[in-house]
């Protein structure tokens, strides 16, 4: 259900700020639309510019300073409708909507939809194995998890193309791509958004060697560890599947068990590659990957 109001909320709220600077200009720049921009405009264009231009693959749980432009933003049109005599108008009743509408559909996007509300999955369990799970190669050949025994492994489920703090992750996984080869660790980026887009995502990385990214059909791999988002891809992504995966971050030693587990509840909250790789450098079985 939430996949399928997050692009509503982007569009209206970026319409709602457009549309408060366009009465801005035709009220003869009466400050009440300033206050309906500012409750409006931040978090679409946070969430679709600034995301992508400053290659955001974290940000806060709460989004404070976004929480706080919204909480001014409210503050100032109340103000101005107070001190304002005699009956409001409809403009005003508009600017008043608007306002409102954006700061109760941020702190929606805040508190729920960012939320996975995900239980640790008994799959994931530092020292233990993970069971074995299907995989799908992009030469369309099968594989399964237990061809990752024998090497170090990083293995990352990213949701899709489309989210641009999985795109911004993998590129930080990609930038550490030396220091991997180094610590002998083979990366498997796996999704189920399909081969098409995960061979143009190849291309665009331009993945050395020891990184390779792996189909999950029909969330098999996914069911099997207990990390399935079902449909919680957005709505009006033509040609990806509507089921994702929860962001999910495991690191193996060469034996197949597990490192290093992260379970984000928040897709807007992933690990820096600092708070894992240490893992695969403390472990004493270190064979080198040319790059």
């Amino acid at each position: 259900m939430k996949g399928k109001l997050i692009l509503p909320y982007i569009l209206l709220n970026l319409l709602s700020g457009v549309g408060s600077i366009a009465m801005f200009w035709l009220s003869n720049f009466d400050p009440i639309w300033i206050g309906a921009f500012f409750a409006t405009f931040p978090m679409p264009f946070f969430l679709m510019v600034l995301s992508q231009v400053f290659g955001l693959a974290r940000t806060s749980k709460r989004l404070p300073l976004i929480q706080l432009i919204s909480l001014a933003s409210v503050v100032l049109v109340a103000y101005l409708l107070y001190v304002r005599d005699g009956q409001w108008t409809a403009a005003e009743y508009a600017a008043l909507g608007v306002t409102l509408f954006g700061a109760l559909t941020m702190q929606w996007y805040v508190w729920i939809f960012s939320n996975y509300g995900r239980a640790k999955s008994p799959a994931i369990v530092r020292g233990q194995a993970l069971p074995e799970f299907p995989l799908q190669r992009l030469d369309n050949s099968e594989t399964t998890s237990a061809s990752f025994v024998g090497e170090k492994t990083l293995i990352v489920f990213f949701r899709a193309n489309w989210c641009p703090f999985c795109m911004n992750q993998l590129k930080e996984v990609r930038a550490q791509a030396d220091r991997l080869a180094s610590a002998g660790v083979m990366v498997k980026l796996i999704s189920n958004q399909g081969i098409e887009h995960s061979k143009k995502l190849a291309r665009d990385l331009r993945l050395p060697k020891h990184f390779e990214i792996l189909q999950d059909n029909e969330l098999r791999a996914a069911k099997r560890l207990g990390i399935q988002d079902i449909g919680g891809a957005p709505s009006g992504m033509p040609g990806y599947p509507v089921d994702t995966v929860m962001a999910t971050v495991i690191a193996l030693d060469a034996d197949g068990k597990v490192l290093f587990g992260d379970e984000t509840d928040n897709y807007r909250i992933r690990p820096h590659p600092d708070t894992f790789l240490h893992v695969f450098e403390d472990d004493s079985s270190v064979t080198r990957v040319a790059a």
